[in-house]
């Protein structure tokens, strides 16, 4: 199947099962290593235990221990690993793969490992995911039907459906993969010992965008700006909140909510960029200048790439705001950066960044940006 056809028939409308997405698939991360990585500090993970725990879905968060693991059932329960791509960079490949999706929309890999007949429950994300299936077999049940907000099961502080009837199954093995839109119920359940991996993207409510956004117009605003009173004739009455106040308020709004402004592309590339998590890729050997970074790179036979723990993305300025050839607007965790739009494609255009070409189209203040995102470890080496 073309991407094309994916995207125009399956992205975002319906499920999709495709046998041997990825053949001879062999998950990278061991149970031992996933189990290790729940337990630290850092890391978001979670177990659900269906049966033999405290009570039927019991949840525990992570950062784990090895008593928490000591004391795990035989079977019906699962462990969940969140964002293995940015502790583990070497795993952004599987995400690389899915770079037909703008990659300022992906959220991050997770990966599950279940014992026999472990599984999280009936439910569904609020985001589209991919869910590639990694040692052994799972089986899923799917159903398309809408889900009441009310469908619920209580007394579980993860929100699993009450009521899930399916409307068909898909057997996966490993290398197999599935997609699923957001908002499709699906129960996967362990088939003996199994891991899976999801790559998930972002799903964000009007309500967060509008929020978010208000809040970066009034960062700076000055408390001094206020609301005047508008000067009229004597109120007839004092409790009366009249036309023209509300015109006022009218005036005040559309001053800064509005959608063509070019403030609105530079606020929404810092919203998109915003890994949202804590996770801090430090330089092991920071350089003072490209030089040094290039000797460092030739002496060890180091390539380098950029961070899957950071967020790049790039948009163009409208045509008032450009200045010379910075005509580009690059955008790193949530900060801005004027650039050439050939430095942001070049620097973005791969997962692995070609740092001689990069150079060649690089301005002076660019040749300081890529040392400054290298020592800041926004760019990463790899042998």
């Amino acid at each position: 199947m073309s991407v094309d056809t994916f995207l125009q028939q399956y992205w975002q409308k319906k499920p999709l099962l495709i046998k041997q997405a990825f053949p001879d698939f062999i998950t990278p991360v061991s149970p031992d290593e996933l189990a290790g990585l729940a337990c630290e500090q850092e890391i978001n993970s979670r177990i659900v235990i269906e049966q033999g725990g405290e009570h039927p879905w019991q949840a525990i968060h992570g950062p784990m221990s090895e008593e928490i693991f000591a004391k795990m059932p035989d079977s019906h329960w699962t462990l969940v690993v969140n964002d293995l791509e940015k502790c583990i960079p070497e795993l952004a490949w599987i995400t690389d793969q899915f770079r037909f999706i703008p990659e300022w929309h992906l959220d991050d890999l997770m990966s599950s490992w279940a014992a026999p007949e472990g599984s999280v429950g009936p439910h569904i994300d609020l985001y589209d995911v991919f869910i590639l299936q990694g040692d052994g077999q799972r089986r899923w049940q799917i159903s398309t039907a809408p889900v009441a907000d009310d469908n619920v099961m209580p007394d579980v502080a993860i929100r699993l459906q009450k009521d899930f009837i399916p409307e068909f199954e898909w057997l996966l093995e490993a290398g197999d993969m599935m997609y699923l839109p957001a908002g499709v119920s699906h129960y996967g359940i362990s088939i003996g010992e199994s891991s899976s991996y999801s790559i998930g993207f972002r799903a964000t409510s009007h309500t967060d965008l509008v929020t978010d956004f208000i809040a970066h117009l009034t960062n700076d605003l000055s408390i001094k700006k206020t609301f005047k009173l508008p000067q009229e004739a004597l109120q007839a009455q004092p409790n009366e909140i009249s036309a023209a106040a509300i015109e006022e308020i009218r005036t005040i709004f559309s001053q800064y909510l509005d959608p063509q402004s070019p403030e609105l592309a530079r606020w929404f590339g810092q919203f998109v960029s915003d890994s949202k998590v804590d996770y801090l890729h430090e330089c092991d050997h920071p350089v003072d200048n490209l030089t040094q970074l290039q000797n460092f790179l030739r002496e060890n036979e180091l390539c380098l790439l950029r961070h899957p723990a950071s967020r790049f993305a790039f948009t163009r300025m409208p045509a008032e705001q450009v200045e010379k050839t910075m005509d580009t607007l690059l955008f790193v965790d949530a900060q801005d950066f004027k650039v050439s739009e050939l430095f942001a494609q070049t620097l973005c255009v791969q997962r692995q960044v070609e740092l001689a070409q990069l150079i060649n189209c690089a301005s002076q203040d660019e040749q300081h940006l890529i040392v400054n995102l290298y020592n800041s470890g926004k760019l990463y080496t790899e042998a």
